[in-house]
């Protein structure tokens, strides 16, 4: 490198350092503060006021309920145009168990980012945002938020996830939800039963048939699934029984394929049963998410230039899904894994706890760090921005 780049790219490393170093402590106090409110999905009204205010008083521009979605947000700074980076803060908890994913990690990692990043560009040299993204939870926040081009203006989007691992991606699951309904036919189920066609039993026969079929899944298909009705007492056959169902893949492709599967596997039930079967897809379908090769590369020589390893492990360990594979084929997304602890993992009351310790605390200041980072050579480096825009790939 030129001698003279490494220098500025040094000073630059320092002047955001000290930044983060000064924002650090009103960021972990916002992390605790909104692990502390969890509020579930299209329910996080206050979530999105105490992260509003924040921004406002670090210059941000704000306008509540963008797309039409009331818990959502939009705060910006700079000038409306390009380049124009949408950093995404997710504001849901899981019911019962809180932030028990993180997002309260996630949003102030990208707060951070964004605060820091406009702090050393000119206000007429980009856009810097950040979008408050409710219900990923559901899979519902992103995908209405790009119904209504919320995000059409920007070039590119980023967060990072609050993990155990450093990660500059991973992939990600294509999910349909699905419900699984049996109507039949109700009669005493011990005067006379041969008079009724049991929802219940057609639904439980559809069941075993699909985990029959689990041993010719191909790899990463899953079927996971609950009874949600299945009558009312034990004496009335009953006439309506409900499953609800999600189904993955690592494709859009093999989600249809598995699809398919299910659908034999329900209506070849009811046929067996005298019964009648509908299958009924529910919210929007996730994706599968995007690699944007070139956007992990700008990623992951950050991490290099500041000395953080990246953790040894395949991006098909451990895999989900999430709302942000649709926003993965708009526009370059990139969707990072910051380390904030190693003994617990997502969607557990440790994980919870693990999201408002101190190796959480720390986690946040690197995480910001290396997105402002990222952020300042795309704006620094139109060509770049181009050759990452060019790299997106179509579904």
């Amino acid at each position: 490198m030129d001698p003279c780049l490494r220098q500025g790219r040094y000073r630059l490393e320092n002047k955001l350092r000290k930044l983060i170093k000064t924002l650090s402590p009103s960021l972990v106090e916002l992390s605790h503060d909104l692990s502390a409110h969890p509020e579930v999905a299209l329910e996080e009204y206050r979530t999105r006021d105490v992260l509003c205010e924040f921004l406002h008083r670090q210059g941000f521009d704000i306008k509540k309920g963008a797309g039409g979605l009331k818990t959502s947000f939009e705060a910006s700074i700079g000038k409306a145009g390009h380049p124009a980076i949408a950093y995404l803060a997710e504001l849901d908890a899981l019911p019962s168990i809180g932030h028990a994913c993180g997002h309260n990690v996630n949003s102030t990692i990208s707060i951070g980012a964004a605060i820091a990043l406009s702090k050393v560009i000119s206000p007429d040299s980009a856009r810097i945002s950040v979008i408050g993204t409710p219900a990923e939870e559901i899979g519902y926040g992103k995908p209405e938020l790009i119904k209504h081009r919320v995000f059409q203006p920007y070039d590119v989007a980023m967060m990072s996830h609050a993990s155990t691992k450093r990660m500059s991606y991973r992939y990600m699951l294509a999910l349909k939800k699905i419900r699984i309904r049996f109507r039949g036919r109700t009669a005493h189920a011990a005067t006379y039963p041969e008079e009724g066609r049991d929802a219940l039993s057609a639904l439980i026969l559809s069941i075993n048939n699909i985990n029959s079929i689990r041993s010719s899944f191909k790899p990463y298909m899953r079927a996971n699934g609950i009874i949600t009705k299945g009558g009312t007492v034990p004496n009335i056959i009953p006439d309506f029984a409900e499953a609800y169902y999600f189904i993955r893949a690592i494709t859009m492709d093999e989600l249809e394929e598995l699809m398919q599967w299910i659908q034999l596997a329900v209506h070849g039930a009811a046929q067996a049963t005298g019964t009648k079967a509908e299958i009924a897809e529910e919210g929007y379908t996730q994706y599968p998410f995007s690699v944007n090769e070139k956007l992990v590369s700008v990623y992951s020589d950050v991490l290099d230039t500041l000395g953080l390893k990246q953790t040894d492990v395949s991006p098909y360990q451990g895999i989900g899904s999430s709302d942000i594979g649709q926003l993965s084929y708009l526009l370059p997304t990139l969707h990072t894994y910051t380390p904030i602890g190693t003994e617990a993992h997502i969607h557990t009351p440790a994980f919870r706890r693990l999201a408002v310790s101190k190796s959480a605390d720390t986690g946040i200041a690197e995480g910001a760090l290396v997105l402002a980072m990222t952020g300042y050579r795309l704006v620094k480096n139109p060509g770049l921005l181009k050759q990452i825009k060019q790299a997106r790939k179509p579904i």
